[in-house]
């Protein structure tokens, strides 16, 4: 199907007077949660379009613009621009792309320089996304788990879609993509994954819950599900892959949907593991309907070793960058990525 055959569906509630919603639709999770697989099918439709790399910079945005107020003027703004060329998003962003100009960019601002005018003048521009084509302006960026709040209060018709993973699993799959230390891991999940999903109980006209479970078993159910929270036409070609969107992991290079992708803690991990993970994310296994096998209650894990953990984990990641980088530019990598999400 594409945009040209596109029509709106009888059942949506919209005329052919009516504007057709053109985002923002913002894709959240925890990392190696799924938030890849729902960008590849979601693509998939004709009205949606998704940055193929993760922005991250909505906080650093937000900072900058109270710090230094709106970037109206032609120099404030390249000065703006000149301050975010660190962003990891340079770092992936497709070469087709070609060269970056921030002349294009302030001009699909369309005038407007506070926090969303200059977030949705850069992803049209990067999109090439025209206002009033009907085109949904998207974003995938699991970092924004922490920053739903900040998404909803500068865009007022903003829709996210926050996608979550069974702890246990999301703690293997840490593990064998970045060497991650499973007890942070399961922390930070029982922290991050709770708070969105408060978020989305109470905001449900805004935001969405997809397990990743149920998306892998029922994609056709779950899709027209998201269709309809998105006042979007399902097609059965959502539910499939056009590529593989994953590099690591058990789904790696797959084209299609790994529909048995899930439940693999009960081999890949020891018994202790699993208590350790169950009890350090308890209280958020309860209220997402998750059933811990082992622990029964909830663990602390002190500041002093969140930090230590946290120190472990950022020299697994600066150490796997290393290769590809060298070392001055992992470290400056993750210390930009740090910045820029805040």
């Amino acid at each position: 199907m594409t945009l040209e055959q596109y029509s709106v569906p009888v059942d949506s509630g919209m005329d052919s007077t009516t504007t057709a919603w053109e985002g923002p639709l913002f894709i959240v999770g925890m990392p190696r949660s799924g938030t890849k697989l729902l960008r590849g099918l979601l693509a998939k439709h004709p009205r949606i379009r998704i940055l193929a790399a993760e922005t991250d910079f909505l906080p650093f945005f937000d900072e900058w613009v109270r710090t230094h107020g709106s970037p109206v003027s032609a120099e404030s703004f390249q000065q703006f621009s000149d301050a975010m060329q660190g962003a990891n998003y340079f770092n992936f962003r497709p070469a087709a792309r070609g060269p970056f100009r921030w002349q294009d960019w302030r001009t699909a601002c369309n005038g407007n320089f506070d926090v969303s005018g200059l977030f949705e003048g850069f992803v049209r521009y990067e999109l090439d996304a025209e206002r009033g084509s009907g085109t949904i302006w998207a974003d995938k960026s699991p970092a924004y788990i922490r920053h739903i709040p900040l998404i909803l209060k500068h865009f007022a018709g903003a829709r996210v879609l926050h996608i979550v993973r069974d702890v246990r699993d999301h703690c293997v799959s840490m593990r064998n993509a970045w060497g991650k230390d499973i007890r942070r891991s399961a922390w930070r999940w029982g922290q991050d994954v709770l708070t969105a999903h408060r978020h989305c109980t109470n905001m449900p006209e805004r935001c969405l819950e997809v397990r990743f479970e149920e998306l892998l078993q029922d994609p056709d159910t779950q899709m027209r599900r998201i269709c309809l929270f998105l006042d979007l036409q399902f097609f059965p070609g959502l539910t499939e892959l056009s590529q593989s969107v994953e590099q690591r992991g058990y789904a790696a290079g797959r084209t299609e949907i790994v529909r048995d992708n899930f439940r693999k803690f009960e081999t890949r991990l020891t018994p202790r593991e699993i208590l350790a993970i169950e009890s350090l994310s308890w209280h958020s296994m309860q209220a997402l309907g998750y059933t811990p096998v082992r622990a029964t209650q909830q663990a602390n894990l002190s500041r002093l070793m969140q930090r230590v953990l946290k120190m472990k984990d950022g020299m697994h990641l600066v150490a796997a960058g290393m290769s590809r980088r060298g070392v001055a530019a992992a470290v400056r990598f993750h210390t930009t990525h740090r910045r820029m999400a805040g």
